[in-house]
């Protein structure tokens, strides 16, 4: 009978543990009227691309979701903090707070001032009649938190156990520059270790505390996000791998199973030359001497890039003033190809010849499917598909002039 009693209490006061009853409408209301649920990049192209599905008839604005974790991954110099800084501005110009953490070099302020003028004064940055955006400008350096994380110590105790504080609210955007350094700092490559076929006991513990760590600090980051709803962008760099005797190859520094499922989105960041265009004012033919790409290798969850391809790419320059579109024709791009040196081919026959799964690197096959099955023109940034047909090395070479004209340029990081 007590038992029973006890149930019945139980009944009659469970509706006020939960959730309260919403309809599609509401819901759908209370999404529209949120605002935007992604942050822009500042490319409109790359928007587009990012942009969820919505309802039809509804379009939802792309760039970094909320809610998810961004990644932008390429080598030194290619703009990967030009990036964040042009996110972080947008963020602050939509009334949203902005969170920066300084994984490696500190921020240059006179670059982010430079930015945040330019999206807040549209007369330019050399007017002076300009108090009232001013004022704005000041209001938005309010909601910009900027820390410093030495070490991965530091990063660790700022996101597993934050302060009370942080994040801040109203934050909607959170950017940890150069995120790998940190990892690398705190366990370093050793040159000794890999060639060898035995490691060391300590080598085998930190390699496997590494991974550890990785797996729990991209679990701690995607559950952050999720909780705060903040778009959450990481910053890391490339490393060099080779593998066999084959060319080298510019990889992600972060890489694993469970790193992979805790990022949403991931982009690559590279540069490639670009053939001259027919008619172009100096503006643009300076544009297009600096023009870097951003590849879409996975978006919301979705991963877009086959094998040995960056997914779509989208080109854009960067200036004082921010990133900027540059509009480039598919017919521009895949120009006609330089005919390949003898010394390509035969490293191009000795690759075909050690097939050999010993003589391979293990881990290469799996990084991301970037596998040298590709011939290589212009410093291996133009990359030109082979024939699927299997033949000897003999033939092969004997048919690259008539198939030369038949194959497609595309851009590759590598």
């Amino acid at each position: 009978m007590a038992n029973h009693d006890r149930r019945e209490g139980l009944l009659s006061s469970s509706p006020s543990h939960r959730l309260p009853t919403v309809s599609a409408s509401q819901a759908l209301q209370s999404i529209h009227s949120r605002g935007a649920r992604a942050v822009s990049t500042g490319l409109a192209q790359l928007n587009r691309i990012l942009a969820p599905q919505g309802l039809p008839g509804h379009s939802i604005p792309g760039g970094l979701l909320r809610g998810k974790v961004t990644e932008v991954y390429g080598p030194s110099g290619v703009g990967k903090t030009a990036f964040g800084i042009q996110a972080a501005v947008n963020a602050l110009c939509e009334g949203h707070g902005v969170v920066w953490v300084d994984a490696a070099a500190p921020l240059v302020p006179q670059r982010f001032n430079d930015v945040l003028v330019a999206a807040t004064d549209p007369q330019g940055p050399g007017t002076t009649m300009s108090s009232p955006s001013d004022q704005r400008r000041a209001e938005m350096k309010s909601h910009f938190h900027h820390f410093a994380s030495p070490t991965l110590a530091h990063l660790l105790a700022l996101f597993v156990h934050p302060p009370a504080a942080f994040p801040p609210p109203n934050t909607s955007l959170v950017v940890i520059n150069s995120l790998s350094t940190l990892l690398d700092n705190a366990y370093p490559r050793n040159a000794d270790d890999r060639g060898s076929r035995t490691k060391s006991e300590p080598a085998r513990w930190a390699a496997g505390r590494k991974f550890a760590v990785m797996n729990e600090l991209i679990s701690t980051l995607a559950r952050v996000a999720a909780l705060h709803d903040i778009a959450l962008l990481l910053t890391c760099q490339t490393i060099t791998r080779i593998r066999g005797g084959s060319r080298a190859l510019l990889v992600p520094a972060i890489s694993g199973a469970e790193w992979e499922n805790g990022v949403s989105t991931r982009l690559v960041l590279f540069r490639d030359w670009i053939p001259a265009q027919g008619k172009s004012t100096d503006t643009d033919a300076d544009r297009l001497q600096k023009a870097r790409f951003v590849g879409v290798v996975k978006a919301n969850g979705v991963t877009l890039a086959e094998e040995r391809s960056v997914g779509n790419v989208v080109p854009f320059a960067i200036d004082s003033t921010g990133l900027c579109d540059i509009n480039i024709a598919t017919v521009d791009i895949a120009a006609p190809m330089a005919p390949t040196p003898q010394t390509s081919l035969s490293k191009r026959r000795f690759a075909e010849i050690g097939d050999s799964e010993e003589d391979a690197d293990p881990d290469s096959d799996e990084l991301y499917g970037w596998i040298e099955d590709d011939q290589v023109a212009a410093e291996g940034l133009l990359v030109v598909e082979q024939s699927d047909d299997i033949n000897t090395a003999e033939s092969r070479t004997d048919r690259v002039p008539e198939e030369r004209s038949k194959k497609v340029a595309r851009f590759a990081t590598c």
